[in-house]
C-alpha cells in the first residue's frame, strides 16, 4: 500500500513557503529511468511540466514535488487538480507499497535531474510502520530530511490507521509523534496533521489501509490547505 506522512499541523506562523521554481525547465519532462517494475501498484512516470502554472492562487506558479505511496497514488488526480487550482505546479512520484528508503532514493533522483523544487510534500510512513523496525524508521526519516536540505520547505503528512493489516493505532501514534518532533526541531519542516483530523471528520476506509473516494478527496484537500496557508 502506501504510507503517508504529509505535513499540515496547519501551523500558524514560522517561515513562509520558499519563493522559487517558477518559469521554464530544461530538464527532461519524463524521468528516463522511471520504471513500474511491472508492478500494478506503480504510478505512471512523474511529469515535470515545461512551464509553470500561470493560474492565480497562493502557489504563484511555484513547483511542488509530492513523494508518496499508494495513498498518494489513489488520490493523485484530486491532489494535482486542487494544487493546480491553487496556482501550484505539481510533480508526483508515487508507488504503492513503498517505504522511506524508496522516498530517499526518489529525492536523490529528483536532485540529480535538477527537479527537486523548493517545496516538497512527503506522504510516506504507513508501510514502514507495517514492516520496518522503529529504530530504522526513525533513522530513515532523518536521512530523508538531510537529503532534502534545510533550504527547502517540507510538508510531512502524518498517518491515519484503521487498525488493520499490521498498521495499528499505536503504530500510527508513534510515527506521528516522530513527525511532530522533527517539525519542532527543523524550522523548514511542517507537519500536516492528517490522522487526528481524519478521525474527527469520520474519514472512512475502503479497506484496511486505503480510503474511500471521499476520503481521498479530503486527504488531498487537507494537504493543499496546508501549502496554501503557508504560502499566504
Amino acid at each position: 500500500m502506501i504510507a503517508l506522512a504529509a505535513v499540515v499541523a496547519l501551523v500558524v506562523g514560522g517561515a513562509p513557503v520558499a519563493q522559487a521554481d517558477q518559469g521554464t525547465s530544461n530538464g527532461p519532462r519524463k524521468d528516463p529511468q522511471w520504471t513500474t517494475e511491472g508492478d500494478p501498484r506503480a504510478c505512471s512516470g512523474p511529469i515535470w511540466p515545461r512551464k509553470a502554472n500561470t493560474r492565480s492562487g497562493p502557489g504563484e506558479g511555484r513547483r511542488v514535488l509530492v513523494i508518496g505511496d499508494s495513498l498518494t497514488r489513489n488520490a493523485r488526480t484530486p491532489l494535482k487538480k486542487k494544487l493546480r487550482r491553487s496556482g501550484w505546479t505539481p510533480t508526483v512520484r508515487c508507488f504503492g507499497g513503498k517505504r522511506l528508503d524508496w522516498a530517499i532514493a526518489q529525492a536523490k533522483r529528483a536532485k540529480e535531474l535538477d527537479q527537486l523544487p523548493s517545496v516538497v510534500v512527503i506522504a510516506i510512513g504507513t508501510n514502514d510502520m507495517r514492516w520496518i523496525d522503529r529504530s530504522t524508521t526513525r533513522s530513515r526519516m532523518r536521512q530523508l530530511l538531510d537529503v532534502l536540505g534545510d533550504d527547502r520547505t517540507v510538508f510531512w503528512v502524518d498517518t491515519y490507521a484503521s487498525g488493520g493489516d499490521r498498521f495499528t493505532r499505536s503504530k500510527e501514534k508513534w510515527f506521528n509523534k516522530q513527525v511532530r518532533r522533527l517539525a519542532r526541531s527543523n524550522d523548514n519542516l511542517h507537519r500536516v496533521v492528517w490522522g487526528k483530523y481524519a478521525r474527527k471528520q469520520g474519514v472512512r476506509f475502503a479497506d484496511a489501509l486505503h480510503y474511500t473516494n471521499a476520503g481521498e478527496r479530503t486527504w488531498a484537500k487537507r494537504i493543499v490547505q496546508a501549502l496554501n496557508n503557508r504560502a499566504a
